[in-house]
């Protein structure tokens, strides 16, 4: 009798630890699945990889609600195609249906549930989705990767889109966004590159869908920023609205039609990769109030040739990497040209550096094939490494004694000391008069065969008739008016006549007449 009793205690304990533990669902089409039961409710824990078809999660098990799916409970089972969620379930966990390839279909029986990070993540086959209809959250990353997804309603209940929650959802055209929203985070429609209109409801006192571009707060900074370009919005300009203080993380980023964007003035950050791998982007201009350029703002333009970089930036750090700038000019008040700042930029072949520059940071010029002389500022203190690293074809012009010369020496850098063989203007003077030297009062100043020649400090002369500038244009006084010529830096000087024409005469006369009267 012991050891019956024995025996049948052993089985009472199996049963109760295996009714603890979770067992296969019994039900027809759900004998994949593991269910755990607690105290008062049961979560789907975990799927069978070998699982396909369609599923159907049980509202009950072992006497109690069935109420969430677990983390990453039906990760990575790509087999599946269709999921039946109960109205019993009001949560679902992190990764709870990620990688689901062959997943199509997901029909959610009730009205409230919560979602964790990545729920859909990469569940490329989804084309269609309906969200439980007192939905308030969609998570972090939670369709990211899927897709196929091209029907898509954000329920009218939803106040928070979490960063990079629809990213990568490259079938969609266009989002809705209800007035309820208060928060959309970083890189929420990050690769959504076939939506051509964000279209926010208009009692939303957060964001605004201008012309279908979408505004709102910065996630990092809360100020005003233009936060998405519908990369499939027709038009090749683009004009920024007045008040945008940030062009946000990605904002532009794979635009393929936008040869021209306009940015105000006011504006103070382009973020990470605001225009990445804009493929036809040519002409854009920095506002002054810009302090801050992000890692790859311009990475990867095709086409941008030319930009001026404000004084006030602050620091851009690889923020033209492998862009196509041919010519950059750095304005006097740039303190330090950032690490890896145009690296593997093959066609830069100018870039003027100010005396303002104090620091040059690792690997800023790193491949620049294309960089010949390139003048270093006497005033640059530190030059950190590798930052001339395969630019084969450069030859550093330094000051002597100066860190750049220093540098050149020890890492094994072409070089030449400024003004060593070189020549420089010494002095200019009129070889010949203008064809024209006698005006009448408000005439235009005509330079027609006027030479110079030009004394260089090698003691060579020269013969110019261009290239000069004068000081006046307007003959605005009678009588012998002295004009200034300058040619690099040099000046001469002519004269010409200027009086009175009569029909001036006559008019001047009947001015002092009327005044005398």
């Amino acid at each position: 009798m012991k050891k019956i009793a024995k025996i049948l205690s052993l089985i009472l304990s199996l049963a109760i630890a295996l009714s603890c533990m979770g067992v296969f669902a019994s039900a027809a089409g759900e004998s994949y699945l593991t269910i755990r039961a607690y105290d008062g409710f049961a979560v789907v824990t975990s799927c069978l990889s070998t699982a396909s078809g369609e599923i159907d999660i049980p509202d009950t098990y072992n006497g109690v609600a069935v109420t969430q799916i677990g983390n990453s409970a039906f990760s990575g089972c790509t087999r599946i195609t269709k999921i039946t969620v109960p109205s019993s379930v009001t949560k679902v966990g992190n990764s709870a249906f990620s990688n689901c390839d062959k997943l199509e279909t997901v029909i959610f029986e009730g009205s409230t549930c919560t979602f964790g990070t990545e729920a859909f993540y990469n569940c490329r086959s989804i084309s269609t989705l309906s969200l439980p209809a007192d939905t308030k959250i969609i998570s972090q990353r939670m369709f990211n990767g899927c897709s196929s997804l091209e029907d898509f309603t954000i329920p009218a209940s939803v106040t928070s889109i979490g960063s990079e929650a629809f990213g990568l959802c490259g079938s969609l055209t266009s989002i809705a966004i209800p007035a309820t929203v208060t928060s959309i985070g970083k890189n929420a429609f990050i690769g959504c590159n076939s939506i051509s209109s964000f279209n926010v409801a208009g009692g939303n006192t957060v964001y605004s869908g201008s012309n279908g571009v979408l505004y709102g707060p910065d996630p990092s900074t809360g100020k005003k920023a233009l936060l998405q370009y519908p990369n499939a919005k027709s038009g090749t300009s683009y004009t920024v609205l007045s008040g945008t203080k940030v062009i946000a993380d990605y904002a532009f980023g794979d635009n393929t039609t936008l040869t021209k964007v306009t940015l105000p003035s006011g504006l103070e950050i382009l973020d990470n990769f605001a225009f990445y791998k804009c493929k036809k982007l040519a002409d854009v201009q920095l506002p002054s109030t810009v302090t801050k350029l992000g890692s790859q703002s311009f990475g990867r333009c095709e086409a941008l040739r030319t930009l001026i970089i404000p004084a006030n930036v602050e620091t851009f750090e690889s923020a033209f990497y492998m862009s196509s700038l041919e010519s950059v000019i750095i304005q006097n008040g740039v303190t330090e040209i950032g690490t890896k700042s145009f690296e593997d930029c093959s066609k830069l072949t100018s870039v003027s550096i100010p005396a303002s520059v104090k620091k040059i940071g690792i690997g800023a010029f790193k491949g620049c094939t294309a960089l010949g002389d390139f003048s270093v500022p006497s005033t640059v203190t530190t030059i950190e490494r590798g930052v001339f690293t395969e630019c084969e074809n450069i030859t550093l012009v330094v000051d002597s004694g100066s860190a750049a010369h220093t540098y050149a020496v020890e890492n094994s850098v072409n070089y030449r000391i400024k003004g060593e063989g070189e020549k420089t203007v010494k002095s200019v003077s009129v070889l010949t008069l203008p064809t024209k030297t006698s005006y009448y009062y408000k005439d235009t100043l005509d330079t027609t065969g006027l030479k110079l020649s030009v004394m260089y400090t090698d003691g060579s002369t020269e013969t110019v008739s261009s290239g000069y500038e004068v000081n006046t244009t307007t003959l605005g006084k009678t009588g012998a008016q002295v004009i200034d010529v300058t040619y690099e830096g040099c000046t001469a000087q002519f004269s010409v006549n200027v009086s009175y024409a009569w029909w001036q005469w006559i008019i001047l006369i009947f001015l002092l007449g009327i005044f005398w009267y």
